[in-house]
């Protein structure tokens, strides 16, 4: 280990009080600091509000349908036998793939089922689909499942937030770079200029080359890229690194103490996902947290994970993991392992929206929620209110179920598909 993580952290001096507490708490344990030090989240009172929505309402699921635009989105709606109904989405990309799966492999557990069995369908679907573990079909849940806590919130008059005993609010959020392709110098431009503009605190970027086997995208990109944007954004900003799956430990742990001495905060996905020993062995070597976990949906991985301090920071995706009711779970292990949690939510459709209103509840969550800096024409326009970054924060949707409302000319032109009870 370079230095001690405490002291490391302590150093930065990067994000304020609330953000150096959270993360020199998780560096602290990290460390070796005695158990009494290591942070401890109460999850009681989310366990008892989950237990509480998860009272049955009486109500039968009568209709799944799901509304399809092209490859990137797939919308759900399930409606009940009194006519109550509530909205989620199916993971992004390939998201034509993931309705079918819906409709062939999730709708018959969920049809007749009570909207408050989010519990017991979750573990249906995936128990029914053992021949076929996780990726699609978590992805399909996802709608499902997205979509009964909406009608459940609806039904009480509240925000997702609010039925889980949050309270919406702003939250503040870091901007997270999409590319590889821009340059170091135009990358620490335009951050600085959103940090100006938008008030952002914090910024990742993107180092290496996806599952690039210690690939740079160019060469030496990552050498210039960390030490331009640190240059271009100041010592006040956060600055956070994503992989992308690209390295060995060698050097990954080169990369970690590059972005150690430039005063990062999070090396996120520094390994191959899937070699929790390697990320294991990488968050050994170095101060800088290790986060990761967003392409991790097996309940019992997570564990694994956990146990073996592969990452200090969890970042399940309520998408690929199965919906909230999943992600909740791997959040509240993660409380139970004195982890923060930062979801995965690289994109505006309503990932980013399910992600507020579970940062809004989790007693373990971080400084920040990730928020794209990327326009991407697919998620434009896409519901109302948008979502917008106003002095680094973005506020909770306030409305009930999610606060947010599809597009009526998107849903229109939408490709359209039912599953009814018989």
């Amino acid at each position: 280990m370079t230095l001690h993580r405490r002291e490391f952290l302590k150093s930065t001096a990067l994000l304020g009080a609330a953000a150096g507490a959270c993360l020199g708490g998780c560096a602290a344990a990290k460390a070796g600091a005695p158990a009494a030090a290591a942070p401890r989240y109460d999850t009681s009172a989310l366990g008892e509000r989950i237990r509480a929505a998860g009272e049955k309402t009486g109500l039968a699921i009568t209709s799944v349908e799901t509304y399809t635009g092209g490859a990137n989105l797939s919308f759900a709606r399930v409606t009940a036998d009194d006519g109550s109904e509530g909205w989620g989405q199916l993971s992004p990309f390939d998201a034509d793939v993931s309705a079918t799966i819906l409709h062939r492999k999730i709708a018959p557990h969920v049809l007749g089922r009570d909207p408050a069995d989010f519990e017991a369908i979750a573990d249906r679907c995936i128990e029914a689909n053992y021949k076929y573990p996780w990726s699609f079909v978590c992805r399909a849940l996802c709608g499902v499942d997205t979509a009964l806590w909406d009608l459940l919130a609806r039904r009480a008059g509240k925000s997702v937030c609010a039925l889980l005993g949050g309270a919406p609010r702003p939250i503040p959020v870091y901007g997270s770079s999409m590319s590889r392709t821009i340059s170091p110098r135009d990358e620490g431009a335009r951050m600085a200029a959103l940090r100006d503009s938008a008030g952002f605190r914090a910024f990742k970027v993107r180092v290496g080359k996806v599952n690039g086997h210690d690939e740079d995208e160019r060469p030496g990109r990552t050498e210039a890229l960390i030490p331009e944007v640190r240059r271009a954004v100041g010592d006040g900003t956060g600055l956070l690194a994503d992989g992308n799956s690209c390295y060995t430990p060698r050097r990954a742990i080169e990369v970690g103490r590059l972005l150690e001495a430039h005063g990062g905060i999070h090396f996120e996905e520094p390994c191959p996902y899937w070699e929790l020993e390697w990320t294991a062995e990488v968050a050994a070597a170095l101060a800088v947290p290790i986060a990761g976990g967003e392409q991790d949906n097996d309940l019992a991985q997570w564990r694994r994970m956990l146990a073996l301090h592969a990452v200090d920071i969890a970042q399940p995706d309520v998408c690929y993991v199965g919906g909230l009711t999943r992600a909740l779970r791997v959040a509240m292990l993660a409380a139970d392992a004195g982890k923060l949690c930062v979801p995965h939510s690289a994109n505006l459709s309503w990932v980013t929206v399910f992600t507020l209103h579970l940062a809004g509840v989790i007693p373990n969550a971080g400084p920040f929620v990730e928020f794209t800096i990327e326009d991407n024409a697919w998620t434009r326009n896409l519901y109302r209110p948008a979502l917008a970054v106003e002095n680094g924060c973005v506020a909770i949707p306030e409305g009930p179920g999610w606060g947010v409302t599809l597009d009526p000319a998107w849903l229109a032109a939408a490709a359209r598909r039912e599953s009814v009870r018989q």
